[in-house]
C-alpha cells in the first residue's frame, strides 16, 4: 500500500514537472497554424519516439491515450479528460477542462492556455525554490559538523602545546 502511494506521488510530480512545457509546446504549435487535433497528433508522435531514458509517466500516458483514442474512435479530449480525473492532479484537470470547454463552447483556447501556462511556470518555480531551501537547511548541519571538526583539528595541536609547556 505504501509503495502504491509512493508511485502515485512520483507520477503526480512527473505530471506537474511536464505540464508547463507541454502547454508551451501546445501554444507554439497552435501559433504556427496547426489545429488542436494536429497539435495532439504532433505531440503524441514526439512522445512516442522519445528515448526510454527521457520518458516519464506523463509522456507515456499521453502517447497511450492518443493511440487508444485513435483505435477506438473516441474523442482524444474526452479520453484525456477522463485520464486527468484519474490522475488526481488539479492542474491537469484544469488543463483538460480548458480543452473540453474549447471543444464544446469554442472559447478562446490560446489565451486560456497562455494564462494557465504562466501560472504553472510560477508554481514550478516556487516548488523548486522550496526544494532548494529545504536542501540548504538539510546541508547546514553536516557543514557545521565539518567546520567544527576542522576547528578541532587545527586547534588541537596548539592546545596540546599549551599544556605541554
Amino acid at each position: 500500500m505504501n509503495s502504491k502511494k509512493k508511485d502515485e506521488e512520483k507520477n503526480r510530480k512527473e505530471i506537474l514537472k511536464e505540464l508547463p512545457s507541454f502547454i508551451n509546446q501546445m501554444l507554439l504549435l497552435l501559433s504556427s497554424g496547426l489545429v488542436l487535433q494536429q497539435v495532439f497528433q504532433r505531440i503524441a508522435t514526439d512522445y512516442g519516439s522519445m528515448e526510454k531514458d527521457r520518458e516519464n509517466y506523463f509522456t507515456k500516458s499521453f502517447y497511450t491515450i492518443y493511440e487508444n483514442s485513435k483505435k477506438t474512435g473516441e474523442s482524444f479530449i474526452t479520453v484525456f479528460y477522463e485520464f486527468s480525473k484519474g490522475a488526481r492532479v488539479k492542474e491537469l484537470s484544469r488543463l483538460a477542462g480548458i480543452l473540453a470547454d474549447s471543444r464544446d463552447k469554442g472559447t478562446l483556447l490560446w489565451d486560456k492556455l497562455a494564462k494557465e501556462g504562466e501560472e504553472m511556470w510560477a508554481q514550478r518555480k516556487q516548488s523548486i525554490l522550496k526544494e532548494i531551501k529545504l536542501t540548504e537547511s538539510k546541508m547546514s548541519f553536516p557543514l557545521g559538523m565539518l567546520l567544527l571538526s576542522l576547528i578541532i583539528i587545527t586547534a588541537a595541536p596548539a592546545m596540546l602545546q599549551m599544556y605541554i609547556d
